[in-house]
């Protein structure tokens, strides 16, 4: 070894010394990379050494998803295809195919020309359930990838299923449906899960699977003296024939001849961590069956789960054999579930019902409140218009009550001045009169004719008219007298020695009529202004309280825009989670 090291650095070494190096050092590398697996596969299993002498270097997993559906992708229902579209986001560089019942028969016949027991088993199996189960088992065992039902959605992505000590010698990986050693019931019942299973191409297991499952179904028509297209199994059959009970004798029986050693549900049960046994990487309970309900494994958010099944699968209803005590229980917790949701749900109406009807009723007493507002404050205007009209024509008749009085005594008052007797001499009225006749003016006719003028002056202070309408009332009542009168006021005019003007107190009597005239007018005045000043604040509130409801009502329609918005964009959100529409078995990326 020295020597072949001091020829390396002289640069002399030989082909033969080369080769020989390159195999020591693969010779080396090969072990260590043994150890190292050997640590890291659990103890609690069957012996290490021959789980790694049976394990060899495969190719890569192929970047596929399988799974089977209804005749039509446009059959698939939106939470399906919710479902599907969660596979699709988590693994991108996977191409998702979609085998429908047509396009499986398609698959079979191109795939499987040259193996006619498996192309004529599969067409001629009538029972759908049953095809579904072998047609996953054999389009692992051409192309491989990962298969799952349509009611099995992903957690995590499919890279980080396999922990990386694993990879290089796993074919297969399959998880734990049911382990009821870890219950309280300890009935020994164990099975492994077929709703996921992820293989590689032409895994070895895979091909011992279908010979498996198809003696099953040879076995199961022999024993009911059928055909496989009259078969009508049950649905312990069908678990029993072709689903995961028998994938899991399958796998005991694979593993047992593969490690020389017994293997069983002992060798997996209560299992923590993934475990690997020859080819077949067997994960635990919470991978692929967290949240069952019968196997206490867990749940979802524990982050050890890798897919979630929703059962949403209904063959279980067309293969009835009778509830399980398991079922019963299952059966009696969903109508209880239900039940609930339909009180819920009454109580949820019973409350919409009570809220709209409390909602109508104040609606109704705010609009008969509004009613009585409007029709308190129209009688209130016109019980004020009323008093207003009352108040002024109480004021026009004591006006002119005021003023017929004023009148008449201002009547009597000249037709008195005008009937005094005379105190001067008969001859003075002639002299007076012969006088006047010749036009001299006498001092007595100058005073009457100052006192003429002031009464005039008078009169025309109470204004025009009033002088107008008391002449003529005057005359009124004084017309069955005129005579008398006449002939008094035409001697009384020839003689105006013995007349008198308007005194003093007839003239003050005059001005106190007038200032009483005027205070009842500011009186009406003021009594209209306060009226008028409390209708204006009485207007003023109802148009303070119409702008409110107007706001409110504004209110009301933007919340009720803003919800029509978000129910839009909900409606849009639905229509652009179009289903995943795939016919044909040809791959779609992913």
């Amino acid at each position: 070894m020295a020597s072949l090291c001091q020829n390396l650095r002289k640069g002399t070494v030989s082909l033969s010394s080369l080769v020989f190096i390159f195999v020591l050092w693969q010779l080396c590398v090969r072990f260590s990379m043994s150890s190292r697996f050997a640590m890291a596969v659990p103890s609690s299993l069957v012996k290490t050494d021959i789980d790694v002498q049976n394990s060899t270097v495969l190719e890569d997993f192929p970047k596929r998803i399988w799974t089977t559906g209804p005749l039509s992708p446009m059959r698939i229902k939106k939470e399906d295809a919710d479902r599907v579209r969660t596979w699709m986001d988590l693994n991108m560089e996977y191409r998702y195919e979609l085998l429908t019942d047509g396009s499986a028969e398609t698959y079979v016949k191109d795939h499987f020309p040259h193996h006619s027991k498996i192309r004529q088993t599969y067409l001629s199996l009538s029972d759908f359930i049953m095809r579904a189960d072998l047609i996953r088992y054999l389009a692992l065992l051409q192309d491989g990838g990962v298969y799952n039902d349509l009611d099995v959605g992903c957690l995590r992505p499919i890279d980080l299923w396999i922990p990386p000590a694993f990879k290089d010698n796993t074919s297969v990986v399959l998880g734990i449906e049911v382990d009821n050693e870890m219950g309280p019931e300890k009935s020994k019942l164990f099975e492994l899960v077929n709703w996921t299973i992820m293989s590689r191409r032409n895994a070895p297991f895979m091909r011992f699977l279908v010979d498996r499952v198809i003696g099953n179904l040879e076995k199961d028509a022999a024993a009911h003296n059928t055909t496989l297209a009259n078969l009508q199994p049950k649905r312990q059959e069908v678990i029993d024939v072709t689903g995961p009970a028998a994938l899991t004798e399958a796998t005991f029986q694979y593993l047992s001849e593969k490690t020389q050693t017994t293997v069983n549900m002992h060798n997996f049960t209560k299992m923590r961590r993934p475990k690997l046994v020859a080819d077949i990487l067997v994960l635990p309970i919470n991978a692929f069956g967290a949240g069952h309900q019968v196997q206490w494994s867990g749940t979802d958010e524990d982050g050890s789960a890798l897919v979630h099944h929703y059962f949403a699968g209904s063959w279980k209803t067309t293969h009835f054999d009778g509830p399980t005590e398991e079922e019963k229980k299952a059966e009696e917790a969903k109508k209880n579930e239900e039940a609930r949701k339909k009180q819920e749900e009454e109580d949820r109406k019973r409350k919409e019902e009570e809220n709209t009807k409390r909602r109508e009723d104040e609606d109704r007493k705010k609009k008969e409140e509004e009613e009585r507002k409007k029709k308190e404050e129209q009688d209130r205007q016109k019980k004020a218009e009323e008093e207003r009209t009352k108040i002024k024509e109480q004021y026009e008749k004591k006006l002119a009550e005021e003023d017929r009085k004023k009148k008449a005594e201002t009547s009597n008052q000249q037709i008195a001045i005008e009937n005094q007797p005379t105190t001067q001499s008969h001859d003075a009225d002639e002299g007076q009169g012969k006088g006047q006749e010749q036009g001299q003016p006498s001092p007595q006719g100058d005073q009457d004719q100052q006192n003429g003028q002031q009464q005039d002056g008078e009169e025309k202070e109470d204004g025009a008219e009033e002088q107008d309408n008391g002449q003529e009332e005057k005359h009124g009542i004084n017309e069955s007298e005129q005579p008398a009168q006449a002939r008094q006021a035409e001697q009384a005019r020839e003689d105006k020695s013995n007349a008198k003007p308007v005194n003093a107190k007839e003239k003050v009597s005059l001005s106190v009529l007038e200032q009483e005239r005027r205070r009842a007018i500011e009186e009406f005045n003021g009594v209209n202004a306060v009226r008028t000043k409390t209708r204006e604040e009485a207007i003023k509130k109802m148009q303070a309280d119409r702008e409110r409801d107007v706001e409110e009502r504004k209110k009301d329609e933007q919340n009720k825009k803003k919800l029509a918005e978000v129910e839009k964009r909900k409606a849009k959100l639905r229509q652009q989670q179009a289903p995943v529409q795939n016919v044909q078995p040809a791959s779609v990326q992913g």
